[in-house]
């Protein structure tokens, strides 16, 4: 789910349907308010979530809400978050999809699944590359043809371990409205080599900065050069103590919604600031790579590392997805496909990738399937296509087929370290 509740509003409870999917179902954007409040009944049963939050959800990204209906009566949606996606140093035309959520009646009739295959069809006649999305259940979304792809990785560091680390560079508080330019201009130099990571749109920023519980929101920067930032913090402050009634006071956990830091001065100078709150905080956890900045300035042994969340991938448009990735540098080279999609159509057939140093070209081959093509499934191109698991693991797995040379050649282009996401959606 991607939001939370409105802050200082007493939720109601959300109308009660009752109804089985026993007509034609039909696809296609929200067409009024009560559409999209029969939705929010359904995500409100769905998620454990205030009905009201979802109401406000909803109409706040009703241009994305996608429905499925029976009888003209709506049974189930999601929501769509246009935003990019770096792979090989390069953004890539991403959808995130969210709040997948089916009327508890019809559950187990083919509603979510029809939803997410006129989903996918559509964003592949938009010629959408790819699909991200966090599941509740792997089966559904491999069904749809999405495959794990990526890990969200979390770090708990307990504070007593730290001891005091010197602060060596000033800091000061952060300001949304002035240093919003170049905070972003920051997280994007380091995203784009930080292969998964979000190409952030509106709605991922402004979870930066806002608490959907209403929690109040804190921020630091590592002023830079020319107006610029070296690196910066922005979390909240999870007061659940170790004894009743602790709530709002302390010990008290840090939780940090999002951390940048352009080089090894600036990560010091925030774990000085983590430092510095260590009489009164009892740990930090943030999201990452698992080579994070942070990590590496940690002077002692204590750090928690685990896998958060897996998300999951889906290839929606072949041409695309291989086409606006990057590849290694100093790379010329000619790969061959042949995938099987049973859900898009267009993806289906043989393709060829030309890959001249950074950038890729992909046309369809009428071309018979000789001993260097690779074969493989949509999903399993997913998993190849994010570095998440290799060519020669696939080849293990019997999820490709290909020579040896073909794997090498695949190994090669895709490539990269391990891909994770921090943002969640």
């Amino acid at each position: 789910m991607t939001h939370g509740e409105a802050a200082g509003k007493r939720p109601q409870a959300p109308p009660v349907h009752s109804r089985t999917v026993t007509k034609r179902l039909t696809f296609g954007p929200a067409r009024s308010a009560a559409e999209l409040e029969a939705q929010a009944s359904n995500e409100a049963l769905a998620f454990n979530t205030p009905y009201d939050s979802c109401v406000a959800w909803l109409h706040t990204n009703r241009n994305h809400v996608r429905l499925v209906r029976s009888g003209g009566h709506v049974v189930g949606g999601l929501v769509q978050y246009e935003m990019g996606q770096f792979l090989g140093g390069r953004s890539v035309r991403n959808t995130g999809i969210a709040g997948v959520a089916v009327d508890p009646t019809a559950r187990g009739q083919g509603a979510a699944r029809a939803l997410m295959r006129a989903t996918l069809n559509e964003l592949h006649r938009e010629g959408v590359a790819v699909s991200t999305l966090y599941p509740t259940t792997f089966i559904l979304y491999e069904r749809a043809g999405y495959a794990a792809a990526g890990h969200r990785y979390r770090f708990r560091l307990p504070l007593a371990r730290l001891g005091r680390v010197p602060a060596d560079a000033p800091l000061r508080r952060l300001d949304p409205e002035r240093d919003a330019k170049v905070v972003e201009r920051l997280y994007r130099r380091i995203a784009k080599d930080r292969p998964g990571w979000l190409d952030r749109n509106h709605f991922i920023w402004e979870r930066v900065y806002q608490d959907p519980g209403g929690a109040a929101v804190h921020g630091y920067v590592v002023p830079g050069g020319d107006g610029g930032v070296d690196g910066y913090v922005v979390y909240t402050q999870d007061a659940v103590g170790h004894y009743p009634g602790a709530a709002g006071r302390y010990p008290y956990g840090i939780k940090v919604r999002d951390v940048q830091v352009r080089d090894g001065a600036a990560a010091r100078r925030i774990m000085a600031f983590f430092s510095a709150c260590r009489t009164l905080a009892r740990d930090v956890t943030w999201h990452g790579a698992l080579d994070d900045h942070l990590l590496l300035q940690v002077p002692e042994i204590g750090t928690e590392i685990s896998v958060a969340e897996t998300w999951m991938q889906r290839i929606v448009h072949v041409q695309a997805a291989l086409g606006q990735r990057g590849y290694p540098p100093r790379t010329s080279a000619r790969l061959d496909f042949e995938v099987t999609d049973d859900v898009v159509a267009g993806n289906r057939g043989r393709w060829v990738l030309e890959v001249d140093r950074l950038a890729g070209k992909v046309s369809r081959t009428t071309r018979k399937a000789g001993r260097n093509t690779l074969r493989l499934d949509i999903r399993a191109l997913a998993s190849l296509y994010t570095g998440h698991l290799s060519a020669r693991r696939l080849a293990d797995l019997d999820l490709i087929e290909g020579s040896s040379t073909s794997l090498n050649l695949a190994e090669r282009l895709f490539a990269g370290p391990q891909p994770s996401m921090p943002d969640y959606f």
